[in-house]
């Protein structure tokens, strides 16, 4: 009965150490600490370091949520009527988040390879694929347009807004625009 009681703890202890870290890494982006997550998540460093190995461990777990975020999203703007509107709309949805999620940027950017991380990575990387190519098909996108121009022009774009302390949500929408255009057929 203890042991059962104890997984519990362990699982629920997980979750807010996640939701904590999320919050964070949201505000400081890759210079969030793990002591500021543990007090955050109301517990001490030594259990941040039990269910997360290394800080590494902890922002793969958070990453890979932000990205099946994003994958999620794009699966759903797949499905639309309009693939174009539906790639536009979601590329200035992922530009409002990271807007105001700098852990969304760390996110998409991360060169961390964990397993979860890269599982998260190439599903996301699918779902765009997919609504890519209906919208090539429907002629509206540049028939060599490709995930990674994706990742690369948004990215890049994200990395330097959020280098430069912006929070326009006006100015991240612009550039969201910019690379929307870059894509267009």
């Amino acid at each position: 009965m203890t042991a059962t009681r104890t997984r519990a703890d362990a699982v629920r202890n997980r979750a807010r150490v996640v939701a904590a870290a999320a919050e964070v890494f949201a505000e400081k982006g890759e210079d969030a600490v793990v002591p500021e997550i543990a007090a955050r998540a109301g517990v001490g460093k030594g259990t941040v370091y039990r269910c997360f190995p290394t800080k590494e461990h902890l922002v793969a777990a958070v990453a890979s949520e932000r990205v099946r975020w994003f994958e999620r999203e794009v699966r759903a703007a797949a499905a639309a009527d309009d693939p174009w509107a539906a790639f536009a709309a979601f590329i200035e949805l992922v530009a409002d988040v990271q807007c105001t999620d700098r852990g969304m940027v760390a996110s998409m950017s991360q060169s961390n390879e964990l397993p979860e991380l890269v599982e998260a990575r190439a599903a996301a990387h699918e779902a765009l694929r997919e609504l890519m190519d209906r919208a090539i098909a429907q002629g509206k996108m540049r028939a060599d347009a490709d995930p990674a121009d994706v990742r690369f022009l948004l990215g890049g774009a994200a990395r330097a807004l959020a280098a430069a302390g912006e929070r326009d949500p006006a100015v991240w929408r612009r550039c969201a625009s910019l690379v929307v255009d870059a894509l267009r057929a």
